[in-house]
This record gives structure tokens, sequence and C-alpha cells, in this order.
């Protein structure tokens, strides 16, 4: 019996221990039900509002040079990389049919000009006539003479005024033809240097429809320019005289600056987004970019220095069933007021927004409304919201959860 009694004893005992130490399991699991989370703090630092985009690197000015005229190019002056001055000869397109077109045109100018001095001595003779006979008496001349002698005249008149008229259009024939002899002559328009040459001696050019480029003539390579688009999401930050940095293939390893000059209002569409042309001025001193190199470009369209932050996870973060709990916290709690006023500002006021960021409090995730400024790739500013430095807000689930 008292082996019995030691056994029964000890069973009853292991089992209360059992009931215990599940009771205890139970009570710690229900008690830490908290979720594996990712935290950051709120934090001190400076931000740099950044918009980034594409562009090219082109000459600030610089010009086409092409063919007014239709010919063969006989002669070249001027190849790539090659320095000229306004007004020198770059290419000699075959002038001899435009020779032959300006010398008949101008012998067809001095024939014109020769029936004017004709046509004058007539009218004056027919005039002379008319008005000895229109002055004698009428005894000594019959009315149908003086009549005869006013229509001569008359007709002496009207080709005096065609002789003028053939002048004038010689005289128009020949610029036209001069026009274009000169034009055999491709002159640089500008101080510069030849950037292209799509030209070669021996071959036609035809202006018959659009003028031909022959040319392209960069005034000073030392000042360049990118042309940059922004989307349109971005260009409402940006500004003129803003600061901007670039990169090229060329030299990865080296920052390139510049400042915003202009920004266009002509929209164009590139892939079915709406962009807006930025040109940023470029110092290119050392001559390392080229035209039609492509730029990566950033524009600082914002800075702030020792302000809270907040990291960018904790502002994109929501808990799973953050609906839920949105429903739930506003019916016991009210929104703070400046809420309600900077909402109504929001949309007038690119920088500052109203967002929500999530902290976990005594086994609850609690949302807090926050007024953000700018921000970068990694922080956002903190204007205003129940944060301060040094507390952790929510960024994410731990892997796995």
């Amino acid at each position: 019996m008292g082996v019995q009694s030691m056994k029964s004893k000890y069973w009853i005992l292991s089992g209360a221990v059992l009931i215990i130490v599940i009771i205890t399991v139970v009570i710690v699991m229900k008690r830490d039900k908290k979720p594996a989370l990712t935290y950051e703090k709120i934090r001190r630092g400076d931000i740099t509002a950044t918009v980034s985009a594409t562009g090219q690197i082109n000459p600030v000015v610089w010009a086409q040079v092409g063919a007014q005229v239709s010919g063969q190019i006989i002669k070249l002056y001027a190849d790539f990389n090659s320095v000229v001055k306004k007004g020198q000869l770059l290419a000699l397109i075959d002038p001899t049919p435009f020779e032959a077109a300006l010398v008949q045109a101008k012998a067809n100018l001095i024939s014109a000009q020769a029936g004017v001095a004709q046509a004058t001595a007539t009218m004056e003779l027919d005039r002379s006539n008319y008005e000895r006979d229109l002055s004698l008496p009428p005894e000594l001349v019959s009315r149908q003479t003086v009549e005869t002698a006013k229509a001569t005249y008359d007709v002496a008149a009207a080709n005096f005024s065609a002789a003028q008229a053939a002048v004038l259009q010689a005289q128009s024939n020949y610029s036209i033809a001069k026009f274009n002899f000169d034009r055999t002559r491709i002159l640089s328009p500008l101080n510069g240097v030849v950037i292209t040459r799509d030209v070669n001696t021996g071959q036609t050019v035809a202006s018959a429809f659009q003028t031909p480029d022959l040319f392209d003539i960069a005034e000073n390579l030392e000042k360049m320019e990118s042309d940059t688009n922004v989307v349109e999401t971005d260009i409402g930050k940006v500004k003129v005289g803003q600061k901007a940095q670039f990169s090229v293939d060329a030299y990865p390893n080296t920052v390139f600056t510049g400042t915003v000059a202009i920004i266009r209002n002509a929209p164009m569409i590139i892939q079915n987004v709406v962009n807006y042309d930025v040109i940023i001025y470029i110092d290119n001193k050392d001559l390392l970019l080229k035209p039609g190199m492509t730029s990566y470009v950033t524009i600082d369209v914002g800075r702030q220095d020792n302000i809270l932050m907040i990291p960018n996870a904790a502002l994109r973060f929501a808990p799973k069933n953050s609906d839920t709990i949105l429903r739930t916290y506003s019916l016991h709690h009210k929104l703070p007021s400046w809420v309600k006023i900077e909402n109504k500002e929001a949309e007038k006021r690119e920088w500052y927004r109203i967002n929500k960021v999530w902290v976990y409090r005594d086994g609850s995730f609690i949302p807090l409304p926050v007024q953000t400024g700018i921000r970068d790739n990694n922080y956002t500013e903190l204007i205003r919201g129940d944060l301060k430095e040094g507390d952790d807000v929510v960024t994410g689930y731990q892997a796995g959860q």
C-alpha cells in the first residue's frame, strides 16, 4: 500500500506540474502576441530633395549650315573640328550654271534699261509734237492732226511705262540670279568649331523641298548645356537657378555641376508620359564634355538642415488589417485640428502633405498623422506630428512574417 500510495502521489504531482506548465505557456503566448516587426527611430539630420532625369549635352549656341541652292559640291574648305570665323568659306557648290544665269540676267537688265532710254526719247518727241500742234491756231492745224498727235503721245507714254516695268522685272531676275550665285559659296554664320560635316566633295545637294544640313557649328564648346527631360510630376519642383549635378558614361567617377537656366513650356510626349525640357547651363572649360553625350542629372530642388526625419519605409508601411484598425481607432480618437486645416492646403502646396505612420504601443498598432516636407531617397522631413526624436516607428514586418 505504501508503494502504491507513493506512486499515486507522484502521478498526481506530475500531472499538476504539467497542467501548471501548460497554463503558463498559454498565458505567456497570450501575453506576447506582438508581431515580429522592424523599427527605426525618428532622428535629426539634413535632407536634400532632388529630381532625377536624363538629358543630352549640347553647345549653348550652335548653328546648322545648309545649302539654299541645288548643285554639286566641288570644294570643301572645312572639316570636323575645324575652327572657323564668321563669313569664312566652308564649301563651294559648282557656280557654272548660276554664273551663266547671272550673266543672262545682267544682259536682260541692260537691254531693259536701253529700252527705257529709247521709250523716253520717243515719248519726249511725241509730247513735244503734240504740245506744238496744240499751241497752233486752228486755221494752221486741223483738229484731226492735234488728236493724232495726242494719240501718238499717249502710245509713247504707255510704251515708256511698259519699258520701266521691264526694267523692274529684269532687276528682280538679276537679284535672284545674283542671290543664287552668291549662295554657291557656303559661309560660316558664326565664330566657332565644326562639330559635324554631312557632305563630301562631288556630292550633289538638292534644296527643292528642304534645306540640306551640311555643317553643324558650335560657337563655344566651353559653354555647354544639358537638354534634360523632366516628367510632369516633378516639373513643379524645378526652378530657375537651382543647382544640378550629373554624370556621363565617359567619366562615370566624375560629378559635373550646372545651373537650371531655362524651363520650357512646350510639352513632349515620351513613352506616353508628358515631359518638359529643362536647360541646364554647364561650364566646360576643360572640354571633357562633348556634344551628344547622355547626361544623368540630379537637380537639387530643396534642402533642410538639422530637422526631424521619418524613414521613408515608415511612410510606406501599413498593417495587414490597417482598414479595420483605422475604423476602430477613429471611433475613439479625434484627429488633431491641424490635420483638417493642413489637409485643405495640401493640394496647393507640393512640399507639405499629410501622411500617416504607425507605432506599436501596448500590444496595438496606432496610426499617427504627420505633416511631412521635403524628402530624399531615404528620409522625409517631419514638420508636425505626435513624434519626437528617438521614437520608434514601424518600418515593416520581419522576414517570414
